[in-house]
């Protein structure tokens, strides 16, 4: 049987000039993928004018100072949540009197300097003491959270309120004057008065006293948190004098 050529199958591991040439390239190619660019720059310094060490040590210091941004960052974050609890009350979700105190001297600079109105009210727990004794120091917590709750949510946001020690709080009334301040205090006795406490199976009322000022053009802080205090003792007193319903 005559036997015609065939194609000669292609030796296997042989090279060719130009596919090792490829090779070669190839390899460069990727090395050069991997190191830096000498046309890069690293920190404002080109990278072909330094050398691996000191490529090595500026890039560990680069990171280095990325961890303490992120630190700093952190630690600011951690340092605005302190702030923010220490003007809190520790019991209540309410200012305490130290921020309550700054936001009065606020708004006595606003009356001053740009004529604005403002009113001061002081808000009192009746009978807490009683409560206490009576019920136990749980019900006088949260006879407190009650007034407490009822004052944050029926004033306005440019308004503030805030505990000031003990059953008394205190709340800063903007562009009110003493008439427009007394009715926002009545009707907050009024919420109050309605608004039952839970206890145990049951509930039970409670009420406030309030006193109201309308602070005046050069008025210091000190003076306005005395006047409103005698207001607030002298309403209470009032309502103590007064004969129970029939």
């Amino acid at each position: 049987m005559k036997i015609t050529n065939s194609a000669r199958p292609a030796r296997v591991g042989r090279v060719t000039k130009s596919s090792a040439a490829g090779k070669t390239a190839t390899a460069k190619g990727a090395r050069q993928a991997a190191a830096p660019s000498d046309k890069m720059v690293l920190a404002g310094v080109p990278v072909d004018e330094l050398t691996p060490r000191a490529r090595k040590a500026l890039l560990e210091l680069m990171q280095e100072v990325q961890t303490l941004r992120a630190e700093l960052a952190d630690a600011k974050s951690k340092l605005t949540d302190l702030v923010l609890l220490a003007d809190r009350d520790p019991m209540l979700d309410i200012m305490n009197r130290r921020a309550f105190a700054r936001e009065l001297d606020r708004m006595l600079a606003m009356i001053d300097r740009y004529d604005a109105r403002g009113s001061l009210v002081f808000v009192d727990l009746n009978d807490l003491k009683k409560i206490n004794d009576s019920k136990g120091h749980r019900a006088g917590d949260l006879a407190l959270e009650t007034v407490s709750t009822v004052l944050t949510s029926n004033i306005r946001t440019t308004d503030t309120a805030g505990r000031l020690g003990g059953d008394e709080f205190g709340l800063l009334l903007t562009q009110a004057d003493a008439e427009a301040a007394t009715r926002k205090a009545r009707d907050l006795a009024a919420t109050v008065a309605k608004t039952p406490v839970p206890w145990k199976d049951g509930h039970f009322n409670i009420s406030i006293s309030t006193g109201v000022v309308e602070i005046p053009k050069g008025a210091c802080a000190e003076e306005t948190m005395e006047r409103a205090d005698a207001a607030m003792y002298a309403a209470k007193k009032n309502k103590q004098k007064a004969p129970a319903p029939s």
